[in-house]
């Protein structure tokens, strides 16, 4: 069974599952945090979100938090792929603009000019540094939205501007102390930092296949995906979740407001999937295959039975599949909640 990954249609695909997963008690606390800051600032709110992808999280944000549009907000998204920031702007298009509102985007710097004058607030010092990295500009009344092409670590380690820092679902991909360091420098005074998602060490799929059952081949594909995970320090970035607990007990500039669990849980529910979640499981098994592709302890016949028949299940709305993370939240002297 044959199945072609197009990452924004993950991404897409991802909103609803997140939104299922996030700590409730976490994303509440950031919420009314979010919310108590904005009330107290006299000038622009202003939000860093590092690898944003499309736009899912100030979507979510706008949703839940609907005050904010009625104030000054300036969100600088910033994601490595140029190709995600039109998907953003597209996607912020469909899902926050209602009928008869004006939603403005301006392609490149031209653009900046216009943020300054309006909000009163420029672009970080690192973005002008960078200029051949691509910008789009978003703009819905008093809510602009600058999506920047650039490494997000670096833009953030070289701007101390910034209310609110955000980063789902990537710190399992960098090393976790200076990724820290590097979203914490970002923080001016009185500012709150969002990590969700951040992967801690389990997936697991059931039932198990039947061409592989006898030799645990499954056990050991789970086990391997997890040691793929490794960094350069020596540590698994398979249990990011966790080392963060340790990174935070150690900071010195953040405090840690709240943290909880927020799994990926994918089941057929009364015997059916959602489009969404087949599209995300499927999605799933591609990053494993292709991770698992370059482990030459693992049997190339067994790995495409193993997969062939994870799809076959998801066909026949028999897969269940879980994925651990943990969500975190850290402020740097906050004003009370509102």
């Amino acid at each position: 069974m044959s199945f072609e990954l197009d990452y924004t249609a993950y991404l897409r695909a991802k909103v609803a599952i997140d939104d299922e997963a996030l700590n409730k008690r976490v994303y509440g606390s950031f919420v009314s945090h979010l919310e108590a800051l904005s009330v107290s600032k006299s000038g622009p709110l202003r939000i860093l979100e590092v690898a944003g992808g499309i736009g899912t999280m100030i979507v979510r944000i706008c949703r839940d938090s609907p005050s904010l549009l009625g104030k000054k907000v300036c969100y600088d998204l910033v994601d490595v792929k140029k190709s995600n920031l039109w998907s953003a702007a597209e996607y912020l298009r469909e899902n926050i603009v209602k009928e008869g509102e004006t939603f403005s985007v301006f392609d490149g710097l031209d653009s900046l000019g216009s943020a300054k004058e309006q909000f009163g607030y420029s672009i970080g010092s690192h973005y002008a540094s960078s200029r051949g990295d691509g910008h789009i500009s978003c703009v819905l009344g008093d809510l602009q939205v600058n999506l920047i092409c650039s490494d997000g670590l670096e833009y953030a380690s070289k701007n101390r501007i910034y209310d609110v820092v955000i980063s789902a679902a990537f710190l399992d991909l960098v090393d976790i102390d200076s990724a820290v360091m590097d979203l914490s420098s970002a923080m001016c005074e009185s500012s709150l930092l969002y990590l969700p998602i951040n992967f801690d060490g389990v997936t697991h799929f059931e039932p198990d296949v039947p061409t592989c059952a006898e030799e645990g081949f499954a056990s050991l594909v789970e086990e391997r995906f997890h040691l793929a995970m490794g960094s350069p320090s020596g540590y698994s970035r398979s249990r990011t979740g966790r080392k963060l607990m340790r990174s935070f007990a150690r900071a010195e500039e953040v405090s840690l407001e709240s943290f909880g669990s927020s799994s990926w849980a994918v089941f057929p529910y009364k015997g059916a999937y959602k489009e969404d979640e087949k599209y995300f499981l499927h999605s799933i098994l591609t990053f494993m295959e292709e991770t698992l592709r370059q482990d030459d302890t693992l049997d190339n016949r067994l790995l495409s039975d193993y997969i062939e028949g994870r799809r076959t299940q998801i066909k026949n709305a028999q897969l269940f599949y879980l994925a651990h993370n943990v969500d975190y939240l850290a402020v740097k002297s906050l004003p009370s909640k509102a």
